[in-house]
């Protein structure tokens, strides 16, 4: 009985490591699609923002494509974090995806780049 007790165990440990594991591959691959989009994205905005009409419609119909993807592997990725402690996923997923690690600096970077933008204006405002 204590094997069997235990051999269940070990599979329910298993699974869940594995689990964690191809969960973190999915969202890691999600990130990785999410960063080589933004430059296509920034592109798309400003072709839909200026030129002739066609080349507007043509690049708004390419963003709105894009968006539908976005929110579709942004459901996913949800889907997987409920699954997991955050800090716990977010922890083994910036140990073992690059990307991920690549998007985390990159929005601490733009962060703190925006809170020393308010302190400035915080102090410009106090100074007038």
């Amino acid at each position: 009985m204590k094997n069997i007790i235990i051999l269940v165990i070990s599979c329910i440990i298993l699974s869940s490591c594995s689990n964690i594991k191809s969960d973190a591959e999915k969202a890691c691959d999600f990130t990785t699609q999410i960063m080589e989009l933004f430059p296509q994205m920034m592109e798309l905005s400003m072709k839909a923002g200026f030129g002739d009409e066609d080349s507007k419609k043509a690049a708004q119909k390419e963003l709105d494509e894009i968006q539908a993807s976005l929110e579709k592997m942004s459901k996913e990725l949800e889907k997987i974090n409920e699954k997991y402690d955050e800090e716990e996923f977010q922890s083994y997923l910036l140990e073992n995806c690059e990307s991920a690690k690549e998007l985390f600096e990159m929005s601490s970077k733009a962060i703190q780049e925006i809170e020393a933008v308010e302190e400035i204006e915080a102090v410009e405002e106090i100074e007038e």
